[in-house]
């Protein structure tokens, strides 16, 4: 048995292309893929998945900042 690690990218497809070494040509072998994520685009996933599940959600119902109260009341608060 031996070892080949990949670095590579999965298509929007979810389709995976591998290379493999000339070795492995014409023959039947057993092939295990393990998938563990990049720790480098790990967060930028993240942050695109909440942009995509979050984005136009307050569309129908916009923030809107209330008058703010002037500068000596919030002074006075403090």
């Amino acid at each position: 048995m031996k070892t080949l690690q990949f670095n590579t990218h999965i298509e929007d497809n979810a389709q995976l292309h591998l290379t493999l070494p000339s070795e492995y040509a014409n023959q039947d072998v057993e092939l295990v893929v393990i998938i563990q994520p990049s720790q480098e685009t790990l967060p930028q996933q993240k942050w695109l998945s909440f942009i995509d599940q979050t984005y136009g959600c307050l569309a129908d119902d916009p923030l809107e900042r209330p008058e703010q109260p002037k500068l000596n009341e919030i002074d006075a608060i403090l």
